[in-house]
């Protein structure tokens, strides 16, 4: 099989936040270097995850120099540059590739539901930056759907478009994606919709639990990819029940209370988000001890 560009297990990384709401920038990078040294191939900042649309400039910043100093080298860091417009898109992309970002990942823009024109147009604008770009299909955020159809306009109008991350949460998108657009790399961007995806010919995982799990997640991707799928699917079933928390709305709370489970630090989350109600925390730490009782 041919060695893709954004092959391996991607962490959309959770940002460590202390008791008073300030970034943790030291924890922040302890996390990056465990996640490489666990296998990670590659880091992503500033992403859904991250709770960047929280964050200050300086904060954002911030990060992605904290993961390309803590990488570095030995994984890609490929941050969020999503903003409202393509200006302040642009401008994100443009720090990352001065803070030695290889590529960076975006949304369509946020700040209304664009016609398919204007997605193609904001890409393009990112685009001119020069760093490759991974396309960020999640509808449920941003009102607007990637469709097979219009990642096929962009995989054939904006050179700088290389992959997407698929979050609609149906798997069959990776086949019709594959037929509409064969030069995009396909990454499952829905950490309980992998196994399936791998097996529709994804190429890669922008993963949430993998902060919490990582060296499951990357024995799975493994698995995947060498094809024994009979392995990775005992695995996938025990990990399922947690892993279905990252299409959860409450995806923040629930994976930083699963590192909390591995032993990790999670912290706490900023407004808007609030803690997890007793209850629901304790079923997802209930989840996470499984996950982590399942091996690898």
């Amino acid at each position: 099989m041919p060695v893709p560009r954004f092959g391996g297990v991607y962490a959309a990384t959770t940002t460590p936040l202390r008791a008073d709401g300030s970034v943790d920038v030291d924890r922040y990078r302890e996390h990056c270097t465990w996640l490489v040294d666990e296998g990670v191939a590659g880091i992503i900042p500033n992403g859904s995850l991250g709770e960047y649309e929280t964050f200050t400039d300086d904060e954002r910043a911030g990060l992605v120099a904290a993961a390309v100093e803590a990488v570095g080298g030995r994984a890609d860091v490929v941050p969020g540059v999503s903003g409202k417009s393509a200006v302040e898109a642009s401008r994100w992309a443009e720090q990352a590739r001065a803070a030695g970002a290889p590529a960076v990942m975006a949304l369509p823009p946020t700040s209304h539901k664009p016609t398919d024109d204007e997605v193609v147009a904001h890409f393009a604008e990112i685009g001119k930056i020069g760093l490759p770009i991974i396309a960020y299909n999640n509808p449920f955020s941003t009102r607007v759907d990637l469709t097979p159809a219009l990642l096929a306009r962009l995989a054939d109008e904006v050179e700088m478009v290389a992959a997407v991350k698929e979050f609609s949460q149906d798997e069959r998108r990776v086949w019709q994606i594959r037929e509409s657009a064969p030069g995009l790399e396909v990454l499952c961007g829905c950490d309980d919709t992998f196994v399936e995806s791998m097996l529709a010919g994804a190429v890669g995982w922008i993963a949430g639990f993998v902060n919490a799990f990582p060296a499951q997640s990357v024995q799975l991707y493994r698995l995947c990819r060498a094809g024994d799928y009979a392995a990775a699917a005992d695995l996938y079933r025990k990990m399922l029940p947690i892993l279905r928390w990252d299409a959860d709305p409450q995806f923040v709370q629930a994976i930083k209370l699963g590192q909390e489970e591995a032993g990790r630090y999670g912290g706490p989350v900023r407004l808007p988000r609030l803690p997890l109600p007793e209850d629901v925390a304790a079923e997802v730490r209930a989840a996470a001890r499984a996950a982590l009782d399942a091996g690898y």
